[in-house]
């Protein structure tokens, strides 16, 4: 283990601890039109390697749906409630076993592999190249380690959910990982989002049920938004600052 390493970063809180209560799950297949931002820059580099076969894990629901007018989008998840049957998705591991090998033009990950260790992680990278097609690619969007957004949600949303939350997030050395992987033409970047609400009630009610949290009240939870994030309110919206890196690779 490196010794400038916190120790927290190799047992972050799992993914199946984290989504256990099939609530969160849910509020990723409702309304998830705050956090469009979030993958327009993706849709954007789909369209440039004009990717169709799209894979979509962990699942994100409505926020894919909701923008992918012509893709074939598949979804997969390494947890899959049994209510959530009418969105077909397919069960899988970090390894994503269970999924079609050289098939996807595209992989898509949204904030999604920082509940895995670093292990897990490079497995998540190889089950990823497998299931692409040659010259297929990874495109990705994910919390930074000491960042605000991975401030917000260790140090805020940690102590206020009942699973809490502890995230093995991006470090500067993530992209040799992904050559590790075997993966060429990688690309890093960070990109400030920009969470889109009608006003800071819709604002609160949203983020409640969507981070799970169980005892906080709005008056804290828009101090901690606007502290941590940052907050702006404008004509008609309110918004809060989600920062987040952006990597893509292609498969050799």
């Amino acid at each position: 283990m490196p010794e400038n390493r916190d120790p927290a970063d190799y047992a972050p809180t799992s993914y199946e601890k984290r989504f256990a209560n099939a609530d969160l799950i849910h509020a990723y297949a409702k309304d998830n039109s705050p956090r469009k931002a979030e993958i327009i820059h993706l849709f954007d580099e789909l369209h440039r390697v004009k990717a169709n076969r799209v894979l979509n894990v962990p699942f994100e629901g409505n926020l894919i749906k909701n923008i992918a007018q012509h893709e074939e989008i598949t979804f997969a998840d390494f947890v899959v409630s049994d209510s959530m049957k009418s969105w077909n998705i397919i069960k899988t591991d970090y390894e994503l076993n269970g999924l079609q090998s050289n098939y996807f033009d595209a992989v898509l990950s949204v904030a999604g592999i920082h509940h895995l260790t670093d292990h897990d992680q490079f497995k998540f990278l190889l089950g990823t190249k497998r299931v692409l097609r040659p010259s297929g690619w990874l495109l990705m969007v994910e919390v930074k380690s000491q960042s605000p957004t991975s401030r917000f949600l260790d140090d805020f949303v940690g102590r206020h959910t009942p699973s809490g939350h502890s995230g093995n997030y991006l470090r500067d050395t993530f992209a040799d990982t992904v050559a590790l992987a075997e993966y060429t033409n990688i690309k890093r970047e960070t990109i400030p989002h920009e969470w889109v609400f009608t006003n800071k009630d819709h604002m609160s009610e949203w983020m409640t049920i969507f981070f799970g949290l169980s005892t906080i009240s709005k008056t804290t939870l828009l101090d901690q938004a606007e502290n941590i994030l940052g907050m702006h309110e404008r004509e008609q919206m309110a918004t809060v600052n989600w920062l987040l890196d952006f990597v893509s690779a292609q498969k050799r």
